[in-house]
């Protein structure tokens, strides 16, 4: 609960905290977020930069129209970083895949009925090669009757 002498510095209803503790955030917030920023290098965090920083404009313009404007470009970096978000989660996702796959290579996808088609074609042919007679017995355990 706020006291008397801190009721006078909250300049505006949009903004329920005085403005030294808001600006403090927002300082604090800029720089945790572009320090991810740095490191990660995911645009994301400029996004959630900017919605943090957006609603210090409330401290110093108190009018409706104002508040009705950092709103809406609240919901708008919100859907932006929504949509960021998600394209950099695939982006990552991928690359690990591709990682694993480089790793290991076994884990690859499954073969396709074509390439089993091919597998059956070949075993069908070698047998063929090595069977000389129609009376042999490797021949007909692998042929269907």
């Amino acid at each position: 609960m706020f006291l008397p002498s801190q009721t006078e510095m909250l300049r505006s209803r949009f903004t329920p905290v005085p403005t030294g503790i808001h600006i403090g955030f927002c300082i604090f917030a800029t720089v945790v977020f572009l320090l991810i920023y740095f490191r990660k290098k995911e645009v994301s965090s400029l996004i959630w930069a900017l919605i943090c920083d957006a609603t210090l404009i409330l401290q110093f313009y108190h009018d409706n129209l104002t508040a009705l404007a950092v709103g809406i470009c609240e919901i708008v970096l919100f859907a932006a970083l929504i949509f960021v978000s998600l394209r950099e989660w695939r982006t990552r996702r991928e690359a690990e895949k591709a990682k694993k796959l480089q790793e290991n290579p076994s884990e690859g996808p499954a073969p396709d009925a074509d390439d089993l088609e091919d597998i059956d074609k070949l075993v069908r042919s070698e047998m063929q090669k090595l069977a000389d007679d129609g009376n042999d017995v490797i021949k007909n355990a692998f042929e269907d009757h």
